[in-house]
C-alpha cells in the first residue's frame, strides 16, 4: 500500500474516489456552482411541511428535527467513527462568489486512534451537488451502492428543513479524494452544523466551540469544534518563562 492508501485505510475507507478535491475556493469560476436547495419557512408553512412527510425513508424530516418530533423514527447517529480518536472541524468564509453567496471551505483534521497522527482533510463547499458529490462516481454505484443511496437520502432529509451545502471530502495536501461527504448547514437556532457521511453512516457535529484569539484575529473563521478524546494542550515557552 502507498502512504496515501495506508492513511485512507486507517480512516476506515473502502477506497478513494477518483477525484481531485483540493482547495479551489479562490477560483472565481464557481459563479453558478453554489448548491441550490429548498429552504422552508417554518413560521408560515410548518403545517404544509408536516403534512408532506411520509414514512418513506427518503421523505423523513431532517435527523435533528426528527429527534425532536418523533423519537420512534429518529435516525441513529454515531458521534465518532471507531478508527478516530478525535476530529477538528473549522468552517471558513473565503470571500464572495459572483452570485453574492459566501465562498466557504471546511477543514477537517482527523486524529487517528491507531497512532495519534493527524490527517488533514477538507471540503470545498462552492459546487453544485452534481459537481461536488456525484462527479466521478460510477453510475452503477450511484444507483445501487448503499453508501451513495444514503448520501442521496440524507440530502433529501436535510433539504426539508435547511439550506445546505455538500461536497466530497478530499485530502488537503495531496491530490485525490475520499468517498466521505460533508453536509454543512445552519439549524433553526442558527448554529452551524456538519454531518459527515462515512461508509453509509452519518456522524453529526455542532460547531459550538468559541473561536480562539488567533481565529478571531484572522477574521475568516465562521465556526469551529473539536470532538473526541480531550486534546492535550502544549505548554508554551511563554508559560515556562523562557
Amino acid at each position: 500500500m502507498s502512504k496515501t492508501s495506508d492513511i485512507l485505510h486507517d480512516l476506515g475507507l473502502k477506497k478513494p474516489a477518483n477525484i481531485n478535491n483540493t482547495n479551489n475556493t479562490n477560483d472565481t469560476n464557481d459563479t453558478n456552482d453554489i448548491l441550490k436547495t429548498t429552504t422552508l419557512s417554518w413560521s408560515k408553512d410548518q403545517s404544509k411541511v408536516e403534512t408532506s412527510l411520509t414514512s418513506s425513508s427518503l421523505e423523513l424530516a431532517s435527523p435533528r428535527e426528527q429527534e425532536l418530533s418523533d423519537s420512534s423514527q429518529k435516525i441513529s447517529h454515531k458521534k465518532m467513527p471507531g478508527e478516530w480518536r478525535g476530529v477538528k472541524l473549522d468552517l471558513y468564509k473565503n470571500g464572495i462568489n459572483k452570485d453574492g453567496s459566501a465562498m466557504m471551505k471546511l477543514n477537517i483534521g482527523v486524529i487517528r486512534k491507531i497512532d495519534g497522527s493527524q490527517v488533514p482533510l477538507q471540503a470545498s463547499l462552492n459546487s453544485s451537488w452534481d459537481d461536488g458529490v456525484r462527479r466521478s462516481v460510477d453510475k452503477n454505484d450511484w444507483l445501487n451502492d448503499p453508501h451513495w443511496i444514503r448520501a442521496k437520502q440524507h440530502r433529501k432529509e436535510l433539504e426539508y428543513v435547511y439550506d445546505i451545502r455538500a461536497s466530497k471530502i478530499g485530502l488537503k495536501q495531496k491530490s485525490g479524494g475520499t468517498e466521505m461527504v460533508a453536509y454543512v448547514y445552519q439549524d433553526r437556532s442558527s448554529m452551524w452544523c456538519v454531518d459527515i457521511l462515512r461508509e453509509s453512516q452519518i456522524y453529526s457535529f455542532q460547531l459550538d466551540d468559541p473561536l480562539s484569539d488567533a481565529q478571531i484575529a484572522q477574521g475568516n473563521t465562521i465556526a469551529t469544534v473539536y470532538a473526541g478524546t480531550k486534546k492535550t494542550r502544549l505548554i508554551t515557552a511563554k508559560e515556562l518563562g523562557i
